[in-house]
């Protein structure tokens, strides 16, 4: 018979979704939508039955749980905001290397701009599901200030991808934390150091949005390499698309820059984009960079000079480190070394 000590002590029988019911002053069948992720459930209710969920420990006998051991088989992952690539590829190369090693992955969405209490929401129904670990997916800053804010207990551990400028938040509510991410300052580092190398001097930086810890860091590190080489850093904003990027290329003054370091690969194509219209040529009048290298990098005009962000290997790191924390084991801590990829554009 299952037992539980997470409310009221040893060999307590484990609480049933009735008992989250009568505890949230709701019915079963409310809980029941809650749990699942069901959108239409009114705010109030779902704080209410996300509160008894806490309170009594309440976790349903899932299909997932293995039987040998009684361990469950199942993984949360928390996705936020829109569907960009390095994010998206982060989730996919998580998915597939926990479904490789016999798990079954849950996801969990938040809406573009999140708050705590969506946060709270998709781990609450997340944990009702019997999952082992929550991966969350932060390439937003406001993501790691809802986790740092959260009231809702989390009861497993959780891995943080995509942290990458500050430590993963560590709360009462949170405590067992850990981050995985790819060297944003190093790849950074590898673009502005292959442009400085090739006579490159006034170079300009297109910047992905603030709220981005990726953004922040290659921004500060793209403004540190110029500073340290008494050159004058120039930076434009954008906000990850070719639209931004195109927009960003239009406003410069062709005949003041060698070179444009683009936060991201969408960003470098409405570069490119903006420079054809210019009838500028790439890269004998200006160099272009950008960073992820998408799929589709080695065939804009002309083939994009970038960063590579190996994926792969960040999803099969954060499965590890999800199992070591689950273990009670060390995990890894290094970053991920990214690639410089020379092709045309520099």
């Amino acid at each position: 018979m299952t037992t539980t000590t997470a409310h009221g002590g040893k060999g307590r029988k484990a609480p049933t979704i009735f008992d989250v019911a009568e505890r949230a002053g709701v019915s079963h069948q409310t809980v029941s939508r809650v749990i699942n992720g069901d959108p239409t459930v009114r705010e109030q209710f779902r704080a209410q039955v996300a509160a008894a969920v806490s309170e009594l420990g309440y976790r349903p006998r899932a299909a997932a749980r293995a039987l040998a051991g009684g361990r469950s088989r199942a993984l949360g992952i928390v996705s936020a905001g829109e569907a960009l690539y390095g994010p998206s590829s982060t989730a996919i190369g998580f998915e597939r290397a926990a479904r490789g090693a016999g798990y079954h992955v849950l996801l969990s969405t938040l809406p573009e701009d999140p708050r705590p209490v969506d946060l709270s929401n998709a781990l609450t129904t997340l944990l009702a599901q019997d999952v082992a670990a929550v991966v969350l997916v932060a390439a937003d800053n406001r993501v790691l200030d809802a986790l740092a804010s959260l009231t809702v207990p989390v009861s497993v551990p959780v891995v943080v991808a995509n942290a990458v400028q500050r430590d993963a938040a560590r709360t009462d509510a949170a405590p067992n934390v850990a981050a995985v991410a790819i060297d944003q300052a190093a790849g950074a580092t590898l673009a502005m150091e292959h442009l400085l190398a090739r006579g490159h001097r006034r170079i300009v930086h297109i910047a992905g949005p603030s709220v981005s810890q990726e953004s922040e860091v290659r921004r500060a590190t793209y403004e540190r390499i110029m500073a340290g080489r008494g050159l004058e850093p120039v930076v434009l904003q954008g906000d990850w698309t070719p639209a931004s990027g195109f927009a960003a290329a239009q406003s410069l003054d062709v005949h003041t820059v060698d070179a444009v370091f683009a936060g991201n690969d969408q960003m470098a194509l409405g570069v490119l984009h903006a420079f054809a219209e210019e009838g500028l040529r790439v890269p004998d009048d200006i160099a272009v960079v950008g960073f992820d290298d998408v799929p589709e990098a080695a065939h804009f005009t002309p083939p994009l000079t970038t960063v590579r962000q190996d994926f792969r290997a960040m999803g099969e790191r954060v499965l590890a480190s999800a199992r070591a924390l689950v273990e009670g084991e060390s995990h890894d801590e290094e970053l991920i070394a990214p690639e410089l990829v020379v092709r045309r554009s520099a």
